[in-house]
């Protein structure tokens, strides 16, 4: 797994936590639940937990309690119109 493909599957994460599932700053979701979004996007287990890392190291994404992950205002204000 490349570093390129990494940051690929952090970018996706965060697009689906914004636009697919329309979370806001602060809000969580469940890590099964966005590992279910990711194997849509044909982001599997490997692969995602180094892109959770990756999002979670440049400040987009947070773990929260209970095994959620939790939007950050960062990660909110990423454009993906690019």
């Amino acid at each position: 797994m490349t570093e390129q493909s990494i940051q690929t599957a952090a970018h996706k994460m965060v697009y689906i936590l914004v636009v697919e599932q329309s979370l806001r700053a602060g809000e969580a979701m469940s890590e099964q639940v966005l590992a279910a979004d990711l194997q849509r996007h044909g982001i599997g287990e490997g692969e995602r937990q180094s892109a959770l890392d990756w999002a979670v190291g440049r400040g987009w994404l947070e773990k929260a309690e209970g095994g959620e992950v939790r939007l950050t205002e960062a990660g909110f204000d990423m454009n993906f119109t690019q």
